[in-house]
């Protein structure tokens, strides 16, 4: 009988599981450019995974319509990007099935409407790939709140000291940490740079990853 190292794992969505992060900068700009202006990729970087994103910006940028205006014409658009363009990030679809099938517990923990992530996981086809799902719609505190980890290992039914967390933004990845997870940390074109805080290990991409790294051998 052999002691898995983690009791299950833990994958946020954009950045991890698929290459969401060009298709919210895109939604964006496709707004802004109604007022005449754009954003850099280094200007977005810091609004991204966090609920707070559209109150920051009109605070930062002087934009002329509410968070809330902007946050409903955006939510349109960003659906229509996850059902026509979301594409599993590399290693990403392999990993969870590789998980699935050793028995790992698998959950979804996103910041993103749970209406957006069943678009996304739908047109990756990992619709039942999840033994639990927890999205923004389930929480009242966004990333770097650890409210949605600490409901995923709820879900789960394991301690979420247990779990690991695969992260690629400084909010989630801080979240994580506070709910007590290990946190593997997954570089992107759109994170690389920034201050991740203090993931545990740090990943080129998901095909870093050895199953027994997460499984465990240990008797």
């Amino acid at each position: 009988m052999t002691d898995r190292r983690f009791a299950a794992v833990v994958f946020d969505m954009d950045g991890v599981l698929v290459d969401g992060e060009p298709l919210h900068f895109r939604a964006v700009n496709r707004l802004l450019a109604a007022e005449g202006r754009s954003l850099s990729l280094e200007e977005y970087k810091p609004f991204m995974g966090t609920k707070a994103g559209w109150r920051q910006m009109v605070e930062a940028f002087g934009l002329s319509l509410s968070p809330e205006e902007y946050r409903d014409r955006y939510n349109a658009l960003i659906l229509e990007e996850y059902r026509q363009n979301a594409q599993p990030l590399p290693g990403a679809v392999e990993l969870v099935r590789q998980l699935r099938a050793v028995d790992m517990p698998v959950a979804l923990a996103s910041s993103s409407a749970a209406e957006w992530v069943e678009a996304c996981l739908e047109r990756i086809g990992l619709t039942e790939a999840f033994d639990v799902v927890v999205t923004g719609s389930d929480v009242h505190r966004g990333k770097p709140d650890p409210e949605i980890y600490l409901l995923a290992a709820e879900r789960l039914g394991v301690p979420a000291s247990a779990c690991l967390a695969l992260e690629d933004a400084p909010a989630g990845i801080e979240a994580a940490r506070r709910a007590g997870m290990t946190v593997w940390a997954v570089l992107t074109p759109y994170t690389e740079g920034l201050d991740l805080g203090a993931p545990d290990r740090v990943l080129r991409s998901l095909r870093d990853i050895h199953l027994a790294d997460i499984v465990g051998v240990a008797a």
